[in-house]
């Protein structure tokens, strides 16, 4: 294959992918509209504060985001640095148990998607960018995903010739170098598997 039909390749699988991610983050947030003021109306009735919190994320390629979220903790707790953190454990409300395990915290994040920030499926977000940034491998643009490979992987084999060790970086690694359509297809249909026993 020539330089300019891999090229030519690579833009339309960008395309594809991006089209992918404003339709069906479109359609989610116009069916989950009902589910979301559900949402947003139970953790103003737990705790006092915002409905949303804003966190500072890296993209493999350290491209720094402000992601949104539904906050799952209390206010005084959002603010506490990263030190007291550690030794004081985060006092997530009642609603905030639920978002976390069924990952609908994460449901704000699709606006993300619409702004081209992220994909619906992807690489991992990072607290703090990373030394060694992730290479693109020329597949097309890196985004982090709402959903990644790594929870979806049932059997850890799958990724054992990406690097040593289980970990997000081996993961997000393996998921770029097979990345297509069909494995995005595969890990979003896993994924939702697994969150359907936490509704």
């Amino acid at each position: 294959m020539s330089i300019r039909a891999a090229d030519e390749t690579t833009y339309i699988r960008s395309l594809s992918k991006r089209a992918f991610d404003i339709v069906v983050a479109t359609a989610a947030l116009l069916l989950l509209s009902p589910l979301i003021l559900v949402i947003s109306f139970w953790i103003t009735t737990e705790s006092s504060g915002p409905i949303l919190c804003r966190r500072r994320r890296y993209s493999a390629n350290n491209v720094e985001l402000d992601i949104f979220e539904f906050r799952t903790t209390l206010v005084d707790q959002e603010k506490k640095t990263l030190e007291h953190r550690l030794y004081e454990p985060q006092r997530a409300t009642g609603v905030g148990h639920v978002l976390r395990r069924s990952g609908m915290n994460k449901l704000p994040q699709l606006v993300n998607v619409l702004r081209g920030e992220m994909s619906i499926v992807g690489t991992h977000l990072f607290t703090t960018a990373l030394s060694k940034p992730f290479p693109s491998l020329d597949l097309y643009d890196i985004r982090p995903g709402l959903v990644t490979w790594m929870p979806a992987c049932e059997d850890k084999r799958e990724i054992a010739d990406a690097a040593e060790g289980i970990c997000p970086i081996s993961c997000d690694r393996y998921y770029v170098e097979n990345s297509s359509f069909f494995f995005d297809m595969k890990i979003l249909f896993r994924t939702l598997l697994s969150k359907a026993t936490y509704l």
